[in-house]
């Protein structure tokens, strides 16, 4: 009877050691694999898919509007700008302007106003590589850096990206998406 006793408990204590390991083996998996968004990356919202924080070149304003998280502090038939407040501890903030014709959209314009000159290098940085790495080298024309590249539903858009230092009142980094012919 004892060694009954015995084997029962230690198959109880085998059964729990296996759940705490799959346990552990999980938790060590989840934290492993899910890296933090760089700030580029949560100003753009690439995850989302799309050309833009998940909207495209040629949607309409429905559909824009449905997609973005901002706070609207302008709505037109053929324009909505948005804000969106600071979310991370440096205080950037940015503003983004959807242009739209009768064909949809067809211009972004973002402003991002980071708190200092190295917050906009950084940013700057991490905007360049993820373009390079989307679209490929871009032209330096005149201290900005362009793009042209076609979208994922065929539209042709140039994708400009300019700085300004702190010789304002504050630092601003500005990308636009325009399509062209």
């Amino acid at each position: 009877m004892a060694h009954l006793c015995i084997a029962v408990v230690f198959r109880q204590e085998l059964h729990i050691y296996i759940a705490v390991v799959i346990a552990m083996v999980f938790v060590l998996f989840s934290c492993g694999s899910k890296q933090e968004e760089t700030p580029a990356e949560q100003i753009l919202k690439h995850s989302k898919g799309g050309d833009f924080r998940g909207v495209k070149i040629g949607d309409d304003r429905e559909s824009v509007t449905k997609t973005e998280e901002g706070v609207s502090v302008y709505s037109m038939p053929d324009e909505l700008i948005y804000r969106i407040d600071p979310q991370r501890d440096d205080s950037t903030w940015y503003e983004i302007s959807y242009n739209f014709s009768r064909d949809g959209l067809y211009d972004i314009k973002m402003d991002i106003y980071p708190k200092s000159d190295s917050g906009l290098s950084a940013l700057k940085k991490e905007f360049v590589e993820y373009y390079v790495d989307k679209y490929g080298e871009c032209k330096y024309l005149d201290g900005y850096c362009q793009w042209r590249a076609m979208t994922e539903n065929g539209h042709i858009v140039s994708i400009t990206l300019t700085d300004s230092l702190s010789d304002k009142p504050r630092p601003r980094l500005k990308v636009i998406f325009h399509e062209s012919q």
